[in-house]
């Protein structure tokens, strides 16, 4: 198989491109021989990067993933096994089913990732009913005060001064949003369902750093670094808005722990070479970028592996949430987000697909 795939005409390669799950070869040294869309999707690198690699090289030595396929080796034939977790610690984790089979008589093997699917229907019901009554009920509580708060600043928008106009219409802007982000939440199944529709990126990113200057980063510095070729793109920009906000935030308070004035860069740029899996075939062979970097002490190395984790948080009275949030929004887009951790700061990247021609600036 491996060597039917070599020739991108084949028919063997075509089929493997169009697959909607992840199929990934390996020789008998356990090194990246081939891979599909989806599988650059899963592993968050295209094609040329992975070939030739090591598997060790993007998983922890720990990976239950890397078990398995040694269990495979060791026990021969057909194997596979469900909810094994899928992740790195630079990328959202995911649990998937896999299955590993030899391929031919070369020691080489091929393993195949399935999304996993419940044991029962009324188990899925109950499961999401629980969930949206429990939305239902925030979503109520946070409605209140809500509406008290924009009615304020309606009000003071009447007797305001000129210079305080900008930071009451932000208020009034932001409470408009959480409203219909609480719209969807109560509507639990749809949260992240993207409503996408064509949009400048660096408009939404201008008024995320606006919100975060009027609250939480006021005496953080920021520098906007945005490549003004990059053309609009389809994303929902609630949920847009959302993941850089969590981002933006997540990164002054990293700063803010070490005791020094945040400085935070936020940047856009195009990535050739990536290739999105989508439900017909492959898609999208280039990604649009954006990165949030600071300049604080990184994440610990004993904590890294783990900060795309629903609640988990090292932050006292952290909810544990915005990063998983990040992770949701992204794989609902058919993107995902990327950590890169260093001593001297973290940066986190969420990658786009991107549908439309890199062109005109907006």
């Amino acid at each position: 198989m491996i060597t039917a795939v070599q020739d991108p005409t084949s028919i063997a390669a075509r089929v493997l491109d169009a697959m909607p799950f992840a199929v990934i070869g390996l020789s008998r040294r356990d090194t990246v021989s081939f891979v599909n869309p989806a599988a650059e999707t899963l592993l968050q690198r295209s094609a040329p990067l992975l070939r030739g690699r090591p598997l060790t090289d993007l998983l922890p030595t720990d990976a239950p993933l890397l078990d398995f396929i040694g269990r495979a080796r060791r026990e021969g034939g057909v194997m596979s096994a469900r909810s094994i977790r899928v992740g790195s610690p630079h990328i959202a984790p995911i649990d998937l089913d896999v299955s590993a089979s030899p391929d031919g008589d070369d020691g080489g093997l091929v393993l195949t990732f399935l999304p996993i699917t419940r044991n029962t229907q009324d188990e899925t019901n109950a499961e999401v009913n629980a969930f949206a009554q429990i939305a239902r009920m925030l979503g109520h509580e946070v409605k209140n005060p809500l509406a008290g708060i924009v009615g304020a600043a309606q009000l003071l928008a009447r007797q305001a001064s000129d210079e305080q106009q900008p930071l009451l219409s932000l208020i009034r802007e932001e409470g408009a949003r959480i409203h219909r982000i609480v719209d969807r939440f109560t509507a639990f199944e749809t949260f992240f369902s993207p409503r996408t529709r064509i949009t400048n990126v660096h408009i939404v990113l201008d008024s995320v750093i606006d919100l975060a200057k009027a609250s939480f980063g006021a005496n953080a510095r920021f520098e906007l670094l945005y490549d003004p070729s990059l053309p609009e793109i389809e994303v929902d920009p609630d949920h847009l808005h959302e993941a850089a906000l969590n981002l933006v935030k997540n990164a002054v308070e990293a700063v803010g722990n070490a005791n020094k004035q945040a400085r935070i860069s936020v940047a856009t740029r195009y990535r050739a070479g990536f290739r999105f899996a989508g439900r017909d075939g492959p898609r999208a062979r280039g990604a649009l970028e954006i990165s949030v970097t600071d300049n604080g002490p990184g994440v610990p190395e004993t904590t890294v592996a783990r900060v795309f984790e629903p609640f988990f948080t090292t932050k006292s009275g952290g909810a544990g949430i915005g990063l998983a949030v990040v992770a949701e929004i992204m794989q609902a887009h058919g993107g995902f987000v990327v950590l890169d951790n260093s001593a001297s700061g973290a940066s986190l990247r969420l990658l786009f697909p991107m549908t439309r021609q890199k062109g005109a600036a907006k």
